[in-house]
């Protein structure tokens, strides 16, 4: 692939400190014969596109975000980090898309994960055409589960989710502000087996709660919208309710440590109106731990490590079957298996919590079990 028809280098203005996350990153100059290392695991793109947010000022956070970035302690331990600098915009929209969809898919080929950073979520589209026809789990963090339209225009993230096209895609939603939903579109989400989580239940229940949703998803995209100003200010849609700062680490954290997360975007800032540089300084952050986790990587599956599992059989007499769970004996993390009954090739095994079990040993069927089952019969 010619990098120089997708990407321009980015303009890394002040040299970065000793023994801190840009003394060690691989950076693209835009040489013609680049070639990525054989040890790379991640590549960072900037992606300088706000046209969706009709030129609100999006367009200039990669540069905000990776200045906070690389002055950031050092995790690129073996120059396994490489930053592929700022996606080349096409003349529309639909070529943007196109581009990072053509990079993003050469990345995958590879088994490199990607990071997007800045820009409007709609970007995140791109993404989503890479996975073609591949059964897909795609989660958002957002304070609403569709969002703006821009003027006439159909935000492509939408389209997945609202119209009726054929793509074998999950959608799951995490941090949704009731206030900002209206019912259909939350009658909507349950009718086609889409996962909600609204802010207050994941603040009450426990963060980690949402570690197996994260931890079954392919894609996930984070809009700086759902942070609380407090902690994300210069948000492109502030509001004065949301996730706090360590809370949305968390989830970028849970998403590195995911064996299946191919690809994380943080999205929706506004530089200019980030007076001391603090949602700058947090998107870096966010960044930051989504690569940690992937350098704290298991790759606990049940389908593939099997000796490292243990099997749990708990009959329901409601379904007049067994619920099956396993468990890692050395993460300690949970799995349990949703039957299909029309083809057991489609049977999926989903990771669950600790609660999960525990619920399944008093006959109560769990939430995101029953929630698939309906999905895949």
């Amino acid at each position: 692939m010619n990098w120089t028809d997708y990407l321009i280098p980015a303009n890394v203005s002040a040299p970065p400190k000793y023994d801190s996350f840009g003394e060690s990153v691989v950076i693209y100059n835009g040489e013609i014969d680049f070639k990525i290392p054989e040890a790379t695991k991640i590549v960072i793109i900037g992606a300088p596109e706000d046209r969706f947010s009709e030129g609100a000022g999006e367009i200039k956070s990669p540069g905000a975000i990776r200045k906070q970035l690389y002055a950031l302690a050092d995790v690129s331990k073996g120059g396994d980090v490489v930053d592929m600098g700022n996606l080349r915009t096409g003349k529309t929209l639909e070529d943007t898309y196109y581009g990072l969809k053509e990079l993003v898919s050469e990345f995958y080929r590879q088994n490199i994960i990607t990071l997007i950073i800045g820009g409007t979520i709609d970007v995140f589209y791109g993404n989503i055409l890479a996975m073609e026809e591949q059964r897909t789990v795609l989660t958002y963090v957002s304070p609403q589960l569709r969002f703006q339209q821009r003027n006439s225009a159909i935000h492509p993230l939408n389209t997945l989710m609202f119209d009726k096209i054929d793509l074998p895609l999950h959608i799951c939603n995490i941090g949704y502000q009731s206030y900002y939903v209206p019912q259909w579109e939350l009658d909507f989400f349950r009718d086609k087996h889409f996962e909600t989580y609204r802010l207050g239940e994941i603040r009450n229940e426990n963060i980690k709660t949402s570690e197996p949703v994260i931890r079954d998803s392919d894609l996930m995209a984070i809009s700086m919208d759902a942070i609380r100003y407090s902690d994300a200010p210069a948000a492109s849609n502030p509001s004065p309710s949301g996730l706090t700062g360590e809370e949305i680490c968390q989830l970028a954290f849970f998403a590195g440590l995911s064996y299946k997360c191919r690809a994380l975007g943080i999205f929706d800032m506004l530089p200019q109106n980030d007076m001391l540089d603090v949602t700058a300084k947090l998107a870096a952050q966010i960044a930051w731990y989504f690569i940690e986790g992937i350098k704290k990587r298991n790759m606990d599956n049940p389908k593939n490590d099997s000796q490292n599992f243990k099997k749990y059989l708990i009959f329901f007499d409601e379904l007049h079957h067994d619920l099956c769970f396993f468990k890692n004996i050395k993460t300690e993390r949970w799995w349990m298996e949703v039957p299909s009954i029309n083809n057991a090739a489609d049977s999926l095994i989903i990771s669950c919590t600790p609660d999960d079990y525990k619920r399944a040993t008093e006959q109560e069927i769990p939430d995101r079990w029953w929630k698939t089952y309906q999905r895949i019969n």
